[in-house]
């Protein structure tokens, strides 16, 4: 294994150990794990070590550098969003608890499931690590079942006594990118 995939599989990993972490060491969970998480669980390890298997038989990926900045960003914003969730960590995904706070501090002023964005940071370096499109069916996959936990989760806020402060919420902040003209606009209406 060459020096470039030695540095991918070590950054990959570091990532994918911290996210480990997060699921035992930070999230809440109230029972047993849910049905989605044992999903994501699943696909995650496989996704993860079909990406080690890549790198330990192939050449150095043409757009290593990309994924070797997606990685990094991946576990700056898992690290932030974790600082800003000390206090209060969110449940597992698929979890299926009332919301009883909004946060709108750290990265969530920015994007309303910043944990899912750090994952599709990270899965979509795991993406450029590999030439052509075969790398991207992981990415791809996961893209999709992060969609459907944020959605869920995004269901349980419309239920909730926070519905019209989520609402609010969601018109001025994007679900895994950040929205500036909205968010601007909405500071602009705050400052009134």
């Amino acid at each position: 294994m060459g020096v470039v995939n030695l540095a991918l599989l070590l950054t990959g990993s570091l990532c994918f150990v911290a996210f480990s972490w997060g699921v035992k060491g930070h999230f809440r969970a109230a029972g047993a794990m849910p049905a989605g998480m044992r999903v994501i669980s699943v696909l995650s390890l496989a996704g993860f070590l079909w990406f080690c298997a890549r790198l330990a038989i192939g050449e150095p990926p043409r757009d290593w550098p990309l994924a070797a900045l997606l990685f990094c960003l991946s576990l700056a914003v898992f690290l932030w969003a974790i600082q800003a969730t000390r206090s209060t960590p969110p449940t597992l995904a698929f979890a299926a608890d009332r919301p009883s706070l909004l946060m709108r501090h750290g990265p969530y002023r920015h994007v309303r499931h910043p944990f899912y964005l750090s994952y599709l940071l990270f899965w979509a370096g795991t993406g450029f690590s590999g030439p052509g499109l075969v790398p991207w069916m992981v990415p791809l996959a996961m893209l999709v079942v992060y969609t459907e936990a944020a959605s869920r989760e995004e269901q349980k806020f419309a239920e909730s006594d926070l519905a019209r402060a989520y609402d609010a919420y969601r018109a001025t902040t994007g679900m895994f990118l950040p929205r500036p003209v909205a968010m601007i606009a909405g500071e602009a209406l705050n400052t009134k």
